[in-house]
């Protein structure tokens, strides 16, 4: 029996951490951001953003500009809403070109508010899923 339950949680932990670790699917990409302005790791955030700076620019100001920007309005709006309770993927569509993806995610607020978001994703030169930064 005891060697029944010990197999039984290793499969539980085996699925777990394989579902958890999602890799770079534009799903994947659109939770970890869900999970950054949750936790409001902005920094997070940002890292998961294409950025594309002119030449010339430091890329690394441009992110540090990000965060700050992100923290004052993102912060503000997120602590009217009470933060993010919960959020579920609902879809994802990739683009017949494979460089392209819209993942939609519905997101329930801690002030009991629902919103559905449509995440834009590109595929940067190293073919890693980011947040497009296109509007």
């Amino acid at each position: 029996m005891k060697k029944i339950f010990g197999f039984m949680v290793l499969a539980i932990a085996i699925f777990a951490l394989s579902s958890c670790g999602g890799g770079n699917t534009p799903s994947a990409v659109a939770e970890k951001a869900v999970k950054c302005i949750q936790a409001e790791d902005y920094e997070g955030y940002v890292n998961l953003m294409n950025i594309e700076v002119k030449e010339g620019e430091d890329i690394e100001n441009a992110k540090t500009m990000l965060v700050a920007l992100m923290k004052e309005k993102g912060g503000k709006s997120m602590k009217e809403k009470e933060g993010i309770k919960s959020y579920e993927i609902l879809s994802e569509e990739i683009a017949e070109d494979g460089n392209s993806a819209v993942v939609k995610v519905k997101i329930v607020y801690g002030n009991g508010t629902e919103d559905e978001q449509k995440i834009k994703l590109v595929k940067d030169k190293d073919g890693e899923w980011k947040l497009s930064d296109a509007k």
